[in-house]
């Protein structure tokens, strides 16, 4: 009987943890895949008379923004879930935790803060940049606008003051991302 309860017990762990890895909400596999192309294009980045296209759907997109692109190169952005919809546009939420040195003089109430957006992703001269239409942190609805005017007056004395509208380049290889209903184009 003891051998039976077991028994059951571990079958009962193996079948629960599948479900647990199962319903992850980010896949490593999908992760590697863009992570691999993006290198790949960067290394051949050569000029061509016609541009070539990849497709990647939304939880490929999110896989890699949180498993390797977040880690890599923004570690401040603990979790992103973007819903990428027609005609550029696109809906998310972003959550950031602001510790160490580096953000001491932070307000504390402003370390741990929670970002939903809306709006449409415009490219052009291989650089991309993301117009708010709605934006709240914290759940507080924020004007775009006004925002980025605090943002800019919270920079001080700075030469060149920078806005949440600046352009950015794209990553090397890509000259064009297109998005549309649960999938983004890169154009390399």
């Amino acid at each position: 009987m003891m051998k039976r309860k077991i028994i059951f017990l571990s079958i009962l762990v193996v079948w629960c943890g599948t479900l647990v890895f199962s319903s992850s909400e980010f896949s490593w596999e999908k992760a590697k895949r863009i992570d691999e192309t993006l290198k790949r294009l960067a290394r051949n980045n050569k000029p061509r008379v016609f541009l070539k296209k990849l497709t990647f759907d939304q939880s490929e997109f999110n896989s890699y923004l949180n498993l390797i692109y977040n880690k890599r190169y923004a570690p401040e952005v603990k979790y992103i879930k973007l819903n990428l919809q027609k005609e550029n546009f696109v809906s998310g939420t972003l959550k950031i935790k602001l510790e160490g040195k580096r953000y001491q003089s932070v307000p504390a109430f402003l370390r741990d803060i929670e970002v939903e957006a809306s709006g449409k992703v415009k490219c052009q001269n291989y650089r991309m940049r993301f117009d708010f239409e709605k934006l709240k942190v914290n759940g507080t609805s924020f004007s775009p606008e006004v925002l980025d005017e605090a943002f800019g007056a919270a920079q001080g004395n700075v030469k060149i003051k920078k806005s949440m509208y600046d352009w950015f380049d794209l990553m090397p290889g890509i000259k064009n991302i297109v998005i549309d209903e649960k999938k983004i184009t890169i154009f390399y």
